[in-house]
């Protein structure tokens, strides 16, 4: 599976209810093992899929360019030791061109999951 960031909004705080959130699209794909015409690994089950993550924390991003492959997404849950909400999600972006991101939060959504065509474009 290959993986690229499309979209990303932060949101700081609405009212007293709902803390810092991101959310993400991102393009996968499948890569084959089949060869096209032209030479090249066939690419398959293009997907846009939006994620949502609450109470973000120690936000951190770098490398944000004009393609953003993302190499892996880990999300480990942990416990803290004192003070905040536990259990939390310790989240990271590990980069292959482009953005790296790590940061904290509560609780992840999948908010949606499309088909979409090879640029990312829904169907």
């Amino acid at each position: 599976m290959s993986c690229i960031l499309r979209e990303a909004t932060l949101i700081r705080r609405i009212r007293f209810t709902i803390f810092p959130s991101l959310t993400i699209k991102l393009h996968l794909w499948l890569i084959t093992n089949d060869v096209n015409q032209k030479g090249y690994l066939v690419l398959t089950k293009h997907t846009l899929t939006t994620m949502k993550f609450y109470d973000v924390d120690n936000f951190k991003m770098e490398g944000f360019n004009h393609q953003n492959a993302i190499f892996g997404l880990g999300i480990e849950q942990k416990t803290r030791d004192e003070g905040g909400p536990t259990p939390y999600f310790a989240v990271d972006f590990e980069p292959s061109f482009g953005i790296g991101a790590t940061f904290t939060c509560s609780r992840i959504e999948i908010a949606d999951v499309v088909p979409c065509n090879a640029e990312g474009i829904p169907r």
